[in-house]
């Protein structure tokens, strides 16, 4: 009888630690999804901040974030790639712009959207 017992004890145990950690990995994924998304509306809002300021020009919809986070050639916040298409500067306009452009997302207000060949 103690033997049935301290099994059954033991499987209890057992599930008890599964439905804990089952329920931990639910909520890391829970807080992982939260902050991933109020971390991008936190970037694309205070993108469309430097627009409303002139910084952020850029030329696609929804805008790039990649100028923004200083992984091309602007600092600081802000994006020129409207400005370069409209010079015909394609080599100098982001990576993430020129693929916006090709899926049709240009928004450009002062250059043309045909990516050249």
């Amino acid at each position: 009888m103690k033997t049935k017992l301290i099994i059954f004890a033991l499987i209890v145990l057992i599930v008890s630690g599964a439905a804990i950690s089952y329920n931990l990995t639910k909520a890391d994924e829970s807080n992982f999804e939260q902050n991933r998304e109020n971390i991008l509306s936190q970037l694309y809002s205070a993108i469309e901040d430097a627009k409303e300021i002139g910084k952020y020009k850029c030329c696609i919809e929804p805008p790039c974030t990649m100028c923004y986070l200083g992984d091309w050639i602007w600092e600081d916040g802000t994006c020129g790639c409207d400005e370069l298409i409209a010079k015909g500067e394609w080599d100098k306009v982001c990576p993430q712009c020129k693929k916006g452009i090709e899926e049709g997302n240009c928004k450009s207000e002062i250059g043309s959207c045909s990516v050249p060949i």
